[in-house]
């Protein structure tokens, strides 16, 4: 995907294909799918108080696994963004 202007960039169309997390919710691992390129972009998870709980930086690999690790089952906001511009934001639900 090329980028020609901000509204194409902020589009909801774009967001929704822009990257999936299956399943959704989950317990232990997801599936984060990136159908856009990028070079090294970042995900950051955030909580409901909008705190970051995790950050992985420099994706090199359209799937990545997101372990659950130390997080609490709830609602949280994933962000992918590359060199500081947001492309696309996603709710993830953990459960138990």
């Amino acid at each position: 995907i090329e980028f020609t202007s901000i509204t194409e960039i902020t589009s909801g169309e774009f967001q929704q294909k822009c990257f999936v997390v299956y399943p959704n919710p989950f317990s232990s691992i997801t599936t984060l799918q990136i159908n856009a390129n990028f070079k090294y972009p970042t995900l950051t998870v955030y909580n409901t108080c909008g705190q970051k709980v995790m950050e992985i930086k420099n994706i090199s690999e359209q799937t990545i696994k997101i372990h659950r690790s130390h997080l609490p089952k709830g609602l949280y906001l994933l962000r992918l963004t590359q060199d500081n511009i947001t492309y696309a934001t996603q709710k993830m639900v953990i459960n138990d």
